[in-house]
């Protein structure tokens, strides 16, 4: 029954609590028909967040957010905001992190987004948008990834934004009541049924999640447990793989707690990150991906050594090292364009046996001519596919260089139980440089002063 009490004071009152509890700060600006801004209004909880009491002392101006801005943030965020309002096509999205400051806590993080209402034109009318609070969680991390908090605003904002989240739901754990504020297509009439909100959540967690994530999402969304594991924690974030989202955010916040700090009513909401955990992994390859070879770098090999140091290595551990024969000598005579030939070929050789190396191969460029790979192969398996390797080698001729001379040294784990894996690596090495002084010997070269006499290579 509509109670005919209920104001449009109690509204915004309402509204302001959730945003409390939610922590977010609502703010709203308009704008006239040649798109030039006409008001500012920044919401009272905003002002809270940031330690101000009211328009007194924090004016309803744009200049009022901007002049709190650090000074490494300032240009790009302002630049930022006025490209998606001025942008008529409304692709460009405000969504953004920096350092702002506040009156009484100085810097903090924060992370703010917005979306703009256009005209048939596409002139802005005004644009609305939430502002939270992440320091916490970015001196957590202390990494130079976004802090993903929860993006979370005051009722009427969030319905006009609920594209920006997969789902978003309030549970009394008490009484198992669920009030949904936004939900993605699939989940919907899970919801629906009438069951209690632990049987829901279990069974939305079945349907829509990839195999491999089912039981840990099953776990985390236990409303059984949930109250108790969640005991003097704000939030409880985890991610998973939905079957229709790809790679989504799942996380509680906790509304109100009982004297023992365990929460009684908790905010769900989801929210699809799939392109940026794509985007992510793309920018990790780089991190750790030879630009010229396409071969794992320096970085990764270190990283591949500390895992081994404290992991148990397969026992068919193969480690070899390779070192490309006179590279600084045709470096230095014949120009780095022929050493960058040298190295490409070798590159390119080395990808032709992807199939012989087995399953867990990898192939890292450690130093401008040298390289070690790691591959999980019986000594019989790897001394099939040095032999091809090498038949290629001594095939190879160039544009710039005529013949190629590669030497290398292995370790098998098999050979050599006891050895750590910077032992195996130094072995390998060991016999690298025998067959490098090997190859000098041969060929009646100088290390120092050789000559371009790249007819042969050999192990």
């Amino acid at each position: 029954m509509e109670d005919n009490n209920y104001t449009e004071t109690d509204m915004v009152n309402e509204v302001e609590l959730l945003q409390e509890a939610l922590g977010s700060g609502a703010w709203d600006m308009t704008f006239d028909q040649n798109g030039e801004l006409v008001s500012v209004n920044w919401s009272q909880v905003f002002r809270r967040m940031i330690g101000y009491k009211d328009e007194s002392d924090f004016p309803n101006k744009l200049s009022s957010f901007i002049d709190r801005l650090h000074e490494d943030d300032r240009e790009r965020v302002v630049n930022l905001y006025w490209n998606a309002v001025k942008d008529y096509t409304n692709r460009t999205v405000y969504d953004t992190e920096y350092k702002f400051l506040t009156h009484n806590r100085g810097y903090r993080w924060f992370h703010a987004a917005g979306r703009v209402a256009r005209r048939e034109d596409g002139s802005p009318i005004s644009i609305v948008g939430f502002f939270i609070d992440i320091d916490d969680k970015k001196k957590l991390e202390e990494s130079l990834k976004a802090a993903d908090e929860e993006k979370s605003e005051q009722l009427r904002i969030l319905k006009s934004l609920a594209d920006m989240y997969y789902s978003m739901h309030l549970i009394n754990l008490k009484t198992g009541l669920i009030t949904e504020y936004s939900s993605g297509g699939e989940i919907r009439p899970f919801f629906e049924k009438k069951i209690s909100a632990a049987e829901t959540m279990k069974l939305i967690m079945e349907n829509v999640i990839v195999p491999q994530y089912r039981e840990s999402a099953i776990k985390f969304t236990d409303l059984t447990t949930l109250s108790e594991r969640m005991r003097g924690l704000k939030t409880l974030s985890s991610e998973f793989v939905g079957i229709h989202t790809g790679w989504f955010l799942a996380n509680f916040i906790a509304i109100e707690t009982d004297n023992d700090g365990c929460p009684t009513v908790v905010l769900f909401s989801t929210q699809v990150i799939d392109e940026r955990k794509q985007q992510e992994h793309v920018l990790f390859l780089r991190s750790v991906t030879d630009d010229m070879t396409g071969f794992l770098n320096r970085r990764a090999y270190e990283s591949q050594l500390e895992y081994y140091r404290k992991n148990p290595m397969p026992d068919n551990l193969v480690v070899v090292v390779f070192d490309i024969n006179q590279l600084k000598y045709v470096n230095d005579n014949y120009g780095h364009a022929a050493g960058d030939e040298l190295i490409c070929g070798f590159a390119g050789i080395v990808n032709k046996m992807k199939p012989l190396e087995g399953k867990n191969g990898k192939v890292f460029r450690t130093g401008g001519d040298e390289f070690v790979g790691m591959f999980c192969l019986s000594p019989e398996e790897y001394a099939k596919g040095e032999k091809v390797f090498f038949d290629f080698i001594r095939n190879w001729n160039g544009k710039l260089v005529k013949n190629m001379a590669v030497a290398c040294g292995r370790s098998y784990r098999l050979e050599n139980p006891d050895l750590s894996i910077d032992e195996l690596v130094k072995l390998a090495d060991q016999n690298m440089y025998k067959a490098k002084s090997d190859y000098y010997k041969k060929n009646g070269l100088d290390r120092r002063h050789s000559s371009i006499l790249l007819l042969n290579s050999f192990c």
